[in-house]
C-alpha cells in the first residue's frame, strides 16, 4: 500500500512527499473530500512512509513497520472511528491518555480520525486541546468531508489537504480490475459510484442494478390508482439493508429528473442509461416536483439516521411521490 496505490489523487500525494522530502511536516493534516476517494488510504500510507525502514519518501509494503500497520497491529498508529454514529468523548479521552506516553517504536507516531465530521461538541472540544498542544513526535490526520462540519477552531489548526472525486475513467479502470463484472452491471457500478470506490460495491453492484429497475418499475407506475406492489416492495426494502441504497439512489433519480426537467444535457445525468423512464417519470415530476421529492428523500434519510421506524418512514415517502405525481 505504497502512495501508488492511492489512485486518482495526485496533486494531494505530491503535496504531501515534498512536505515530506522537506522534512516540513505538521503536527495535524486535515484530509477533506468526499466518502471513499482515498483519504484514509492516504492516512495509512502517509504513516507508513514516515516510519518506513527502508523506502524514502514512500512506504515499502514490506519492512516490519510496513507489516504492522498495514496489519493495525502497529502500537504508534492508532485509527479513531465513529462509536455507532459519533466520535465520542471517551474515544478522544483515550488518544490522549496515549499521546502522553513515549511511542514504543515509531520515528512518528499517527493518530488517524476518520469521519471526523462525526465528532460530537464534547468530543470535539476535548480533541481541541489536543491539538492546541500536540506532542512534537506525533501527527494527527483528520478525514472529514467537509471542513464545515467541523468546527472553525479545529480547522484553523491544521494544514487542509484537498481530495477530489476519481475521474470516471479511473472509477472503471479500478472496478473492472477489481471484479468480475458484466459490460452492464460494470456500467451501472461507475455511474452509482460517481468518483467514489466504497468497499460494498462490487459485491452488490448486481444486486443494486436490479433493485434500481425495481424502484424504476414503481415511479413509472405511480399514477394508477391501485398498486398494491409498491407497499410490498416498501416492506420488503424496508425490512432489509437495502433501505440504505434505496435512499441514495432516489437521491440520484430525483436529482437527475430536476436536471431534465431544467434542460440539463443527458451527459450530466447519473441514470443515463435509463432515459426512457427518466422521461416517462419527466412528464409528472416537474422540476420543481422533482426537487421537493429530493429533499424529502434527505429528510427521511436523516430520520432514519436517529433511528425513525424504517416501514413508516419509507411508506411515508413514497405515498409522497404519489401525491407529486397527482
Amino acid at each position: 500500500m505504497s502512495f501508488s496505490s492511492v489512485h486518482g489523487q495526485a496533486e494531494a500525494l505530491a503535496f504531501l512527499q515534498e512536505a515530506m522530502r522537506r522534512g516540513r511536516i505538521p503536527s495535524a493534516y486535515l484530509f477533506l473530500g468526499p466518502h471513499h476517494v482515498g483519504k484514509r488510504t492516504a492516512a495509512l500510507t502517509l504513516a507508513k512512509a514516515l516510519n518506513c525502514a527502508v523506502a524514502q519518501d514512500d512506504s515499502c509494503d514490506r519492512c516490519p513497520s510496513c507489516r504492522k500497520i498495514d496489519e493495525d497491529v502497529h502500537p504508534d498508529v492508532e485509527t479513531v472511528r465513529p462509536d455507532g454514529q459519533f466520535i465520542k468523548i471517551g474515544q478522544v479521552r483515550e488518544v490522549g491518555e496515549h499521546l502522553g506516553l513515549i511511542p514504543f517504536e515509531a520515528r512518528k507516531r499517527v493518530v488517524i480520525v476518520a469521519r471526523a465530521e462525526r465528532m460530537n461538541p464534547q468530543a470535539a472540544n476535548a480533541f481541541l486541546k489536543t491539538l492546541e498542544e500536540p506532542p512534537h513526535d506525533t501527527l494527527i490526520v483528520l478525514c472529514a468531508n467537509q471542513a464545515a462540519r467541523l468546527p472553525d477552531t479545529i480547522v484553523s489548526r491544521c494544514v487542509p489537504v484537498r481530495f477530489r472525486l476519481l475521474p470516471t475513467q479511473t472509477t472503471r479502470e479500478l472496478l473492472e480490475k477489481a471484479g468480475d463484472l458484466d459490460a452492464d452491471t460494470l456500467d451501472f457500478a461507475v455511474r452509482f459510484a460517481q468518483g467514489r470506490l466504497r468497499p460494498e460495491l462490487l459485491g452488490k453492484a448486481a444486486h443494486w442494478m436490479k433493485l434500481r429497475d425495481d424502484m424504476i418499475h414503481c415511479l413509472t407506475e405511480l399514477q394508477r390508482p391501485i398498486f398494491p406492489q409498491l407497499s410490498e416492495s416498501v416492506a420488503r426494502w424496508s425490512a432489509s439493508e437495502d433501505w440504505r441504497f434505496v435512499l441514495e439512489w432516489l437521491e440520484t433519480w430525483f436529482r437527475d429528473l430536476a436536471l431534465l426537467g431544467a434542460g440539463a444535457p443527458e451527459a450530466r445525468l447519473i441514470n443515463g442509461d435509463r432515459l426512457d423512464p427518466l422521461r416517462t417519470c419527466g412528464r409528472w415530476f416537474t422540476s420543481e416536483r422533482a426537487e421537493h421529492c429530493h429533499r424529502q428523500v434527505l429528510a427521511t434519510r436523516d430520520a432514519l439516521l436517529i433511528n425513525a421506524n424504517k416501514t413508516l418512514a419509507l411508506e411515508a415517502l413514497w405515498l409522497g411521490f404519489k401525491h407529486a405525481t397527482l
